[in-house]
């Protein structure tokens, strides 16, 4: 029987725990390539944090904070442009870096403003592979996203489904070894 020390050593994901910081050392699935067909935006809890993964109109994908660093404004309600997600309520538009590429009611107030350079979201690299969206949330750079043979066959069928169980990821490992 473990120690509730232990227990939450082992169980806690969250930025800065041990178990948070070995796990943000590996890409992460975090969703299949077609939901966000039909929607854009998506999002995601993983490892502890609220975020929103898109797809820009360029077609490349994006995963930031689920917050406007500006008024808090849920991004998952973002409006995607050619580079980046704009957010829905004053319209700063963020690129998959975390960066905020435009500020339009700054920005014609004053031309000249820098403040967009002094504004952030946190970021984090995606990928796709083999239908899955794949996210990295540790330190820089980044490893390779394996290319297992499933994820990189050609004429394979590939059946994805996901599920949400009730339970931390201990749990649902632990009972996978029994």
């Amino acid at each position: 029987m473990l120690s509730r020390t232990n227990n939450d050593r082992i169980s806690r994901v969250g930025p800065g725990t041990p178990m948070g910081v070995l796990l943000r050392r590996y890409w992460q699935p975090i969703a299949a390539t077609a939901q966000l067909v039909g929607q854009p935006t998506k999002t995601v809890r993983l490892l502890g944090e609220d975020l929103v993964l898109y797809r820009d109109r360029s077609g490349a994908l994006g995963l930031i904070g689920d917050r406007c660093p500006h008024r808090k404004v849920n991004m998952l309600y973002g409006i995607p442009e050619q580079d980046g997600l704009r957010c829905p309520y004053h319209g700063w538009l963020f690129n998959a870096e975390g960066r905020c590429t435009d500020q339009p009611y700054e920005q014609a107030e004053d031309p000249g403003t820098t403040f967009k350079d002094k504004v952030g979201i946190a970021a984090y690299p995606v990928q796709e592979l083999g239908g899955l969206i794949f996210a990295y949330l540790g330190p820089q750079p980044a490893p390779l996203l394996p290319r297992w043979d499933l994820f990189v066959w050609d004429d394979v069928m590939k059946d994805i489904g996901s599920t949400i169980i009730p339970c931390n990821w201990v749990q649902c490992m632990e009972n996978s070894l029994d």
